[in-house]
Parts: structure tokens; sequence; C-alpha cells
């Protein structure tokens, strides 16, 4: 692009850092001429979706020369049936970053400010700067969110609060204790966004339902995901409860078609199966107990977790490990394009077979 050309470009456009996904795995057979890798850097579901949302999709694909419902409206409608929420509450993305987008170009504009922790989830920083708004990050605790630090930094010009809860890429949560205190003092201008993409790993019981202040009249948005436990983060479906009159804007907002036949199929079928929910939950949780095991053997440090992933602070660089492993076949996650020292990545559970993997792996480069 010339010059000239880019002074036609917005400058917080032209500065902004794209988002940097874990490496696929066939990038990294075809970089080093390997077979066999795998992938415990994008938080995915190992076990796979339920045997119902594969059924749902192999019937869906004989309509695709069709355009999909527009509107959602059956997928809504059974997610109004499963989480006993009005279905004009509730807007269906192309995953949860789609809406994510669509309140940002809601609600900024030049001057408007949005709230995050540090470090939280990059897609906010992205989602705010690109609709011309103004980022203020507030220092977690501890790696965990500190509300009463984020309340102290709304202004007048704050439209936007983001709660990544359980957080990526830390795994750490927000109690309702303090959510509760929190939406005592938020003001009635803040919008808040519980991004709760992970709650169904959560069995804490002072983990706060994002529902029950939506139900309470809260201003909130509660965005949630199908890429995750239900494992369909290749379809790309997120949805979100909202106050019905701003629901109604995201509808107006967001684009046509944005949710494919197929993935809306899967998704609703997904929600018929709650042993694929259980199962996934199940086998989570023994990874998560084998993470605690053996990674602090090796001199890992981790941050309390209530994710399907880990925190890792390596007694060195991480980057340089995941380089390591890498040779290994194994990938993980470098924290830095989050903001966290040289030292931090993030490791998904896999499989038991992955994560035995991944020990052997970590013994012979740590």
């Amino acid at each position: 692009m010339t010059v000239r050309a880019m002074d036609t470009i917005r400058p917080e456009i032209r500065n902004l850092s794209p988002y940097v996904p874990g490496k696929p795995i066939e990038e990294l057979e075809r970089e080093l001429g390997i077979s066999n890798a795998i992938k415990l850097a994008s938080n995915e579901n190992p076990l796979g979706p339920s045997p119902l949302a594969v059924a749902a999709m192999n019937t869906a694909m004989h309509g695709v020369n069709r355009y999909p419902d527009g509107s959602s409206y059956y997928l809504r409608d059974a997610l109004a049936t499963h989480w006993n929420m009005p279905a004009d509450s509730i807007a269906v993305g192309s995953g949860s970053n789609d809406l994510i987008d669509v309140l940002c170009r809601i609600h900024l504009g030049p001057g408007d400010e949005a709230i995050m922790s540090h470090p939280s989830f990059v897609m906010y920083a992205i989602a705010v700067r690109v609709a011309g708004g103004t980022l203020v990050r507030v220092p977690g605790r501890a790696l965990f969110h500190d509300p009463e630090a984020m309340l102290a930094a709304v202004t007048d010009r704050t439209k936007l609060i983001y709660f990544s809860n359980p957080d990526n890429p830390t795994g750490t949560i927000v109690r309702r204790r303090a959510l509760d205190e929190y939406f005592r003092h938020v003001p009635d201008h803040v919008l808040t966004i519980l991004d709760e993409a992970y709650f169904e790993y959560v069995s804490d019981p002072e983990y706060p339902n994002g529902l029950e202040y939506l139900r309470a009249g809260k201003r909130v948005a509660v965005l949630r995901t199908f890429s995750k436990i239900y494992a369909l983060a290749g379809l790309r479906v997120g949805y979100g409860f909202f106050p019905e009159d701003l629901a109604g804007l995201v509808h107006r907002v967001r684009l046509p078609f944005n949710v494919t036949s197929v993935a809306q199929a899967a998704a609703r079928a997904s929600l018929e199966d709650p042993e694929q929910v259980r199962r996934s939950r199940e086998m989570n949780d023994e990874g998560i107990r084998s993470f605690e095991r053996e990674l602090p053997r090796l001199g890992i440090e981790l941050t309390p977790t209530w994710t399907n992933f880990v925190l890792a602070r390596f007694p060195g660089s991480a980057i340089e490990a995941s380089r390591s492993l890498e040779r290994h076949g194994v990938i993980v996650r470098p924290m830095t394009s989050f903001g966290l020292p040289a030292e931090y990545a993030r490791i998904s559970v896999g499989t038991r077979l992955e994560n035995e993997r991944l020990f052997e792996a970590l013994k012979r480069i740590l």
C-alpha cells in the first residue's frame, strides 16, 4: 500500500496488533516435516462434539445451497428453553467474538471508554480500538480481576466494562460476593459484559451465574459459546443474553446470515446431549489434576484455574520451551501476545495420552 493510501487509514487501525492464534497442527507438521503432532494451545475440547451434533451436521449439509435462517430462530428458541430465558433476549453470533465486536460498534466512538482487566482476553482490546473507542486497562491482583479497581477507573465516558469469567488467559474467576458488590456500585450508564465462555467447567459454589444479574434487571450482557465444552470451535457459534432493547440493537448491527445452517443445527443438537457435557467435564477435571500433580515437579508454577487450561510459569523462557516442545510435536501457547512476561505459557488439557506426551516432552527439555 502506498504512503498516500496509508494516509486514508484510521491511525488506530494502522497501529493495531492482530490477534495471534495458536499454531495449527498442519503448520507445525509442514514446517518440521513431522507427523502426529498434538495441539494443547487453543483450549479446545479433546473429546470432540456430541454424536447428536455430528448427525445434525450431516443432515444440514444437504441444504447448504440455501442461505441459513438469518435470525437463528430455532437455535434461539432452544437456548431460551435450555436456560429459561426469553428468546427475544438472545442473539447468536459467529463465535462470541462476533458479539464482542457488535457490542463495541453499538456503544463506542471517539472519546468513549471501555475497561478491561489486565491480563485478559485480547479480543476486547482489538474490538474497542477497531470501534474507535479508548481502552482502559486495569491491572489485576495476583492474576485475578480486581473489581474494586475497575470501578475506580469508571468515568462519565465509560460505556463498557469486561469481565472474562473464568478469565482467559489466567483461568481465574471473580466470585459471587465480589461481583455482587460491583453491581451495587457500577453506574447505570455502563454496560457490563460477562464473558462466560468457560463457565460449564466451573464447579465452585461461589462462582456467579451471570444470568442471575440479567434477571435482576442489571444492565449486563452475558456471552457464552459452543466452542469450548460443546466442542464446536470449528463451526464458530456464540450466543449472548441481553436486556431486550439491547438485543434488538444487536440484531440490527450484526451481519446478516452470521451463523451457518450447519452450525445452527449442530448447536441445537448439542443442547440435547447432557452426557457429552458431563463426560467433557470429567475428562477435563482428570486432566487438570494431572497437570497440578506433574507440572510443579518440573519447576513449573501454575495459576489456580477453573477452566480447561492452565497458565504455566516456566523456570526460564516459555517461548524457548514452546519451540523445544514443537520439535517434539507438542504445541503450547506462549503468552507474550496477551501482555504477560516471556516465562508464561498457556497449556490446554488434552486427552490422557496427549497429556502424558506433554509431560514426557517437558521432562526431556527442562
